[in-house]
This record gives C-alpha cells, sequence and structure tokens, in this order.
C-alpha cells in the first residue's frame, strides 16, 4: 500500500464516516492466559467510546511507509495463515471461532512479555469510483473493501494517586486500574492496493520500527521478516563504502539522484524504491568508473535478497537534506545548495569548504571582517 491508500482508509475511521461494523477484543495477562473475550457491536457504542476507539485504530495506521508501515506478501504454497486471516474477514467477527483461533494464535507467537489487550475491528469500505481525471464519484461505487484491523496494545497500571470521595468528603487512594496504551503493533487485512482487495498482501504496524516482531511475521502471517528501515540503511551505506574510488562529489551528486527521484516519485504517488541497477546507474552519472560498481551491484543484491531494491527514504530519511559528518564537526544544510560546498587540500590538509557568498553570522552575530582581508 502506498501513503495514499492508507491515508483513504484512515478517512473512513471517523464518527461521520465510519466504515467500522464490529469489534472483538480480549486481554492477555503475563502468564500469557486469555480473559475478557468481548463483541459489540460497533456503531451501537457511545460516541464518547466510539472516539476513543478512533484514536488508537488511527495509530495502527500511521507513520512512514516502509519503517513503521511494512507491505507483507505470503510466501506462494504457503497459505495456511493467509487463509486463517480470510476466515476472520468472512466471518464478520459473527462468531467467536475464526477470532479466538486468531487471538489464540497471535497469544502463542507474539513476543510481549507483560500485560496487553488484542482489539480486532471488522469494517466495510464501499470504494467510490472516480473519473479519469481524479475526481471521486460517492454515488458510484464500483467496489467494497471488507478488512479487519488488528491491534496489539499494551496494558498499564494507572497512575497512583489520592482522589475525593464525594460521599464520604474524604482523601482516598485512588484504584490502579490498567489502562489501554496505543498500540505497539497491528496489521491490516487485506491489503488495499490499487484502491481494491488484496488477499495476498498484509499491512502491519510497528511503533518502533527497529521491532518488527518475527514471531508475528512469520508463524501468524507466515511471511518472511523482511529488513529493517535501519538495516536497510547499513546494507546501502556498506556496499557504497565498498567502492574504493568514491569522492565526496560522487557521494553529493548520488544523494541530489536519489532525492530528485523521490521528488518524482511524490507527484505520481508511487511507493519509492531504488534498485542495485538503477543506483548503478545514478554512480556512472556521478562520475564513478563502471569497472568499480560491479562488486557493489552484486554486495547490494546478495545482501537485501530482493533485487538490491531499497526505499529512498530508509537510505536517506531526510533526502532534502545533505548531512556531512567529519570527527566532531557536522553540517546540514538543504540539497539545493550542495554545490556550495567542496572538499579541498589546503597547506597539506583535507578541508571542506563552503562557499560564502551572502552574509556570515555566528549565533546571529554579523562578521563584518575576514582575516584575509
Amino acid at each position: 500500500m502506498i501513503k495514499k491508500e492508507i491515508n483513504e482508509i484512515r478517512q473512513t475511521l471517523k464518527y461521520t464516516n465510519c466504515s467500522i461494523h464490529k469489534l472483538a477484543g480480549c486481554f492477555i495477562d503475563t502468564e500469557k492466559h486469555i480473559h475478557v473475550v468481548s463483541h459489540d457491536q460497533f456503531l451501537c457504542l457511545a460516541e464518547e467510546e466510539q472516539h476513543k476507539y478512533f484514536d488508537l485504530v488511527k495509530k495502527a495506521l500511521s507513520g512512514r511507509v516502509g519503517k513503521n508501515l511494512i507491505n507483507l506478501e505470503f510466501e506462494t504454497g504457503h497459505t495456511e495463515k493467509r487463509d486463517m486471516l480470510l476466515e476472520v474477514v468472512n466471518s464478520e467477527l459473527e462468531t467467536d471461532e475464526q477470532v479466538l483461533k486468531l487471538f489464540e494464535t497471535i497469544k502463542d507467537n507474539y513476543d510481549y512479555p507483560d500485560n496487553y489487550y488484542i482489539m480486532t475491528f471488522y469494517g466495510v469500505y464501499d470504494v467510490p469510483g472516480k473519473t479519469s481525471d481524479g475526481i471521486e464519484m460517492e454515488d458510484a461505487s464500483d467496489e467494497v473493501y471488507k478488512f479487519i484491523l488488528t491491534l496489539m496494545c499494551p496494558m498499564k497500571p494507572s497512575k497512583a494517586g489520592l482522589t475525593y470521595n464525594a460521599i464520604e468528603n474524604t482523601l482516598e487512594n485512588a484504584v490502579r486500574n490498567l489502562m489501554v496504551e496505543p498500540p505497539i503493533h497491528g496489521f491490516l487485512y487485506p491489503s488495499f492496493n490499487n484502491r481494491g482487495t488484496d488477499i495476498h498482501n498484509i499491512l502491519m504496524y510497528s511503533k518502533q520500527s527497529e521491532d518488527l516482531d518475527e514471531g508475528l511475521i512469520n508463524e501468524v502471517f507466515g511471511c518472511k521478516s523482511p529488513a529493517t528501515a535501519k538495516k536497510q540503511s547499513e546494507m546501502f551505506i556498506d556496499a557504497i563504502s565498498a567502492i574504493e574510488s568514491f569522492t565526496f562529489e560522487n557521494a553529493v551528486s548520488l544523494c541530489s539522484a536519489i532525492s530528485e527521484k523521490e521528488e518524482e516519485s511524490k507527484e505520481d504517488e508511487e511507493k519509492m524504491v531504488i534498485g542495485a541497477v538503477e543506483t548503478v546507474n545514478m554512480l556512472e552519472a556521478s562520475g564513478v568508473k563502471s569497472e568499480d560498481l560491479e562488486e557493489f551491484k552484486n554486495t547490494l543484491i546478495n545482501a537485501t535478497k530482493e533485487g538490491g531494491e531499497i526505499l529512498a527514504n530508509n537510505i536517506l530519511p531526510n533526502t532534502n537534506k545533505l548531512k556531512i559528518k567529519t570527527g566532531i564537526t557536522e553540517i546540514t544544510l538543504p540539497m539545493e545548495f550542495a554545490d556550495g560546498i567542496e572538499v579541498q587540500r589546503i597547506e597539506g590538509r583535507n578541508c571542506l569548504v563552503i562557499e560564502i557568498n551572502d552574509e556570515l553570522t555566528v549565533n546571529g552575530m554579523k562578521v563584518n571582517k575576514y582575516d584575509f582581508d
């Protein structure tokens, strides 16, 4: 799923335009026991209670695609896990059998040591048709998207304190209840790809991008664990670092090319993926010799096991910024000003040189005279 498709589903998770029909949930204690399995007609809940749920479900569709929101594909020939999830969707949470099987599978494989609450929402979204120029036609739904959105939410004791007893006119110790916290993991199934149902893919949410929970991915979903955003960045940087002829100018040129490509991808709203072959072309355009790039390409392809494909914003978290670091010195500047900085050898020392083409200030103080005048 791309950002636009995720946002479209998020827009249906509000009181005035609610796609959620039903809700089922259960409490898992520290001993891995299931308690309090409940079912609710979501639209029958009080408005205030619905809003509290909306706050939780929107968290599970937030963050950056490729970092907090991970697109996963079910392995060909291993459809048991996918079929289990599909059964939950098709059951519309009307019976206990399918949803209890899902809760049990999560309980047995999800690696969380404290109390937590699993909640599964069943939703139906009449996908509006669109004209050729992208205008929605509200009365022309051409597909019904049925989905489940499941959240794993920690449960923490409420804060200790004093409370006022109006009947006794006294202050008393407050009762400490277990409170449901925002989700740390979750998933949307089926995926909403190309504005339609895709039963072969699932969208996973992870609050911490480096904590993808392999138990969920491997045992509950039956998918392969992807490289985290940090791991993708490390693999790319390691492959680049092996190019002995890589220069400062090559680095600036590559960063600029990736930044430009991401800007182009925002316009057509496609997921910004850079492959090993494409990166080789960018590096050649920056001046790196082709004979120095074969090892880089093979290293990246072997490391990622995905044909060398990596999300651009996992390589450069801020593609509109150029961040330069040497020793204790760190410089960050907008990408469009990258041409104003270069490496020179001055009096036997390697130096970063920044052109001063405007007034120079230090902590807001204007510099009027230069020592070399």
